[in-house]
């Protein structure tokens, strides 16, 4: 299922328009990081004031995700620290791979989208492609890209293999897990220039594991974890 998350936008209309064109492209769940919308955004909810209201309000973007499986930010900064993972027919088919999972497309403010905190929490990285002279793309018009490319998929007669991945909470699971086999075998140095915890966020999602690459993943950690220390390492609750 797919959740629309604005973080804490600012401007009136703009939320009651994403709730249109949620209405226009079939989508309902929407989740508002910070205040509940104002009148002018129900005036313009023309015959969808019901996702406004069914809307869920959250005091951070932690809270407003901590129940999905994957989340996707969007962003019209690219750079070295900030690469991009997808356009928005990839986003679409990424998407389309994992239907059962839930996953959060995530839009920050209008005036400076989301903070690096906020962004840490987003694994993958979407870029609407746009004049670089004027990138800024508005916050009801870039939901209306992100969810168009979502909707017309199957109208394309495109059909994406679908991936039995596992869930958020697995990924975490196996995601600890590894860390802690790095930090056990000394992987780690004093002053690191990488947040690994970052990069394996990332490349987890990328990969969208079933349980089979999941177990594989901790057999291979556990067999490091035996020939550096000399003893092998339960995983979660068989710690």
């Amino acid at each position: 299922m797919i959740h629309v998350i604005l973080v804490e936008p600012i401007y009136e209309g703009n939320v009651g328009a994403v709730a249109r064109i949620m209405n226009n492209f079939g989508f309902t769940s929407l989740r508002i990081v910070g205040s509940v919308p104002k009148k002018n955004d129900f005036y313009l909810a023309m015959h969808s004031e019901h996702i406004l209201e069914e809307a869920q309000v959250f005091d951070s973007l932690k809270d407003a995700s901590a129940d999905l499986d994957r989340l996707i930010a969007f962003s019209r900064r690219v750079g070295r620290y900030k690469p991009v993972d997808l356009n928005p027919p990839q986003m679409a088919d990424y998407c389309a791979k994992i239907p059962k999972l839930e996953i959060g497309l995530v839009f920050g403010r209008e005036t400076f989208g989301l903070t690096d905190e906020e962004a840490d929490l987003c694994p993958l990285r979407c870029h609407i492609p746009a004049n670089p002279a004027f990138p800024s793309i508005n916050l009801a018009q870039a939901v209306t890209i992100a969810l168009w490319q979502i909707h017309s998929l199957p109208l394309q007669g495109a059909k994406p293999r679908q991936l039995r991945a596992v869930d958020g909470n697995e990924l975490d699971r196996i995601r600890n897990y590894m860390l802690d086999v790095m930090r056990d075998c000394g992987f780690f140095r004093s002053h690191e220039t990488t947040n690994w915890e970052l990069f394996l966020d990332k490349m987890l999602a990328q990969l969208n594991p079933g349980k089979m690459m999941v177990w594989r993943l901790r057999q291979m950690f556990n067999r490091w974890h035996v020939l550096v220390t000399g003893k092998g390492k339960g995983y979660g609750q068989d710690q």
